[in-house]
């Protein structure tokens, strides 16, 4: 059986790391109790870019599971309009 070390999130953001400076905009969120548990993904994710030095990140854990989150979509949305629109 093969291991499954590098296939975590950020594996290969050393490997995408000038494409990752270049972006104008990336938004990570999650719910602190997803129950998929992307929050830890979310997390390690976020600490890899910032590792690489990647600026232009909004990153937020928030009171909330994977669930009835609607009420986000208007907060990314504007985030990623504010610095996507030329």
């Amino acid at each position: 059986m093969g291991t499954l070390a590098g296939l975590g999130p950020g594996a290969h953001g050393p490997q995408h790391a000038d494409a990752l400076r270049s972006m104008k905009a990336i938004y990570i969120d999650a719910g602190n109790r997803d129950q998929y548990f992307l929050d830890l993904g979310a997390r390690a994710f976020y600490k890899v870019l910032k590792q690489l030095g990647v600026n232009e990140v909004s990153f937020e854990l928030f009171d909330g599971t994977h669930s009835a989150i609607e009420y986000r979509y208007p907060i990314s949305l504007k985030y990623l309009a504010e610095r996507l629109t030329p």
